[in-house]
């Protein structure tokens, strides 16, 4: 039996970047585009029908984060909901406070964000990481006080993976009065996560990383905190967002966190990891230089950030035509310095250029394991001869 190789089928490991809607969401969905178009706002019957399931996808959203459906207002993705997180987050305390504290390895949704508010009296802060990639406590803690507005730490690594200890960053910020608030694009869907545990005021979700369409996402919202909205208008989503529901990509939403619910109960991530973990081993059995970034860290169980010492990682993709797979930069040039997040770790560049995030999904197969595994040793061991 021929592989998936050698038919020249690509094998798609990049759900980091996204993910496919899955089939159920695309069933769920479809009707609201034609037969259920109703406007959620209007009385009559038909439109009430549809703003029922609205409110029933906002409740499973809710139930997948450990919190009450108030709690939740749907945005247009991670990084509208990362922008509302933090401008208003600045625009909460009415100038008594200015001082925003960021993790070293945040995704640019948060961090040009962060930058950008300096033009309105910011005082922005980064807060340095480990060589694991893990926050350094001590670091955020010799910055922590009464002028501090926001802390935003990611919840989960887009380039390696890294798993932040977002209820220990949590107690710390709240002890002197910040907001705290958590990018978990990335981690929704992958791992359990409950908002009360972490102990967070605000938490992104962006939809198109577990399984639902692009341009739709949402902001959980500490239930009583007087949070400034992102839009005025009409009063949707309790007056937090205006503007009519997308409500074709809700409810897809909310069927995509029903299926990452079973799909976390049934203990995919542990299997997942498995799967990771083999080609870990491989790579590392045939290609004893590579190096594996994060891997002392607790990381999400479909990440392998890897590193091939004098390749850069889109030249050694190159070379496994096959293979669809991320890079930490596209960039060839000499001074390009390399993945961002590999940077802040303190990785040197000639390595940092050289990062390939591979990134499982629930539908990655042992088949997808052993072609990846061919198709990179056979690269790098060419690219050697």
């Amino acid at each position: 039996m021929k592989s998936r190789q050698d038919l020249n089928v690509p094998v798609y490991l990049d759900y980091n970047a996204t993910t496919p809607v899955a089939p159920e969401v695309v069933a769920v969905m479809t009707p609201y585009w034609r037969d259920r178009f109703y406007n959620p706002s209007a009385t009559y019957p038909e439109a009430m029908t549809v703003r029922m399931a609205v409110e029933a996808a906002r409740s499973d959203l809710a139930t997948l984060l450990g919190t009450t459906s108030g709690a939740l207002v749907f945005t247009g993705g991670g990084t509208e909901s990362d922008n509302w997180a933090l401008r208003a987050g600045l625009a909460y305390w009415q100038g008594e406070r200015r001082r925003i504290l960021i993790s070293a390895v945040e995704h640019p949704a948060v961090a040009k964000t962060a930058q950008a508010l300096r033009a309105v009296g910011a005082e922005v802060v980064t807060i340095p990481v480990n060589e694991q990639g893990v926050i350094r406590l001590d670091a955020l803690d010799a910055v922590l006080n009464n002028q501090v507005a926001l802390v935003s730490v990611m919840c989960a690594n887009n380039e390696i993976g890294t798993i932040q200890p977002i209820a220990q960053v949590a107690r710390r910020a709240h002890a002197v009065g910040a907001l705290v608030h958590t990018d978990a694009a990335q981690a929704v869907g992958k791992i359990p996560l409950d908002v009360q545990s972490l102990d967070v005021d605000l938490l992104t979700v962006a939809g198109h990383k577990l399984y639902a369409p692009k341009g739709i996402g949402a902001l959980f919202i500490r239930p009583g905190l007087d949070f400034p909205p992102l839009l005025t208008g009409g009063g949707q989503e309790s007056g937090a967002r205006s503007g009519t529901e997308n409500t074709p990509s809700v409810v897809g939403l909310g069927m995509a966190a029903r299926l990452a619910q079973t799909w976390l109960a049934q203990e995919g991530p542990t299997r997942q990891a498995q799967l990771r973990d083999g080609l870990e081993n491989r790579l590392l059995a045939a290609l004893p230089d590579c190096h594996i970034f994060g891997r002392e860290g607790p990381r999400l169980p479909n990440t392998l950030a890897l590193a091939v010492p004098g390749w850069p990682g889109a030249k050694l993709l190159s070379a496994c035509p096959t293979l669809r797979a991320g890079t930490g930069s596209a960039c060839h040039h000499p001074e390009d310095a390399g993945a961002p997040t590999l940077r802040a770790m303190g990785v040197i560049p000639d390595l940092a250029r050289g990062l390939i995030r591979i990134s499982l999904g629930r539908e990655t197969t042992q088949a997808d394991i052993e072609t990846a595994a061919e198709a990179l040793i056979r690269a790098a061991q060419s690219l050697n001869t």
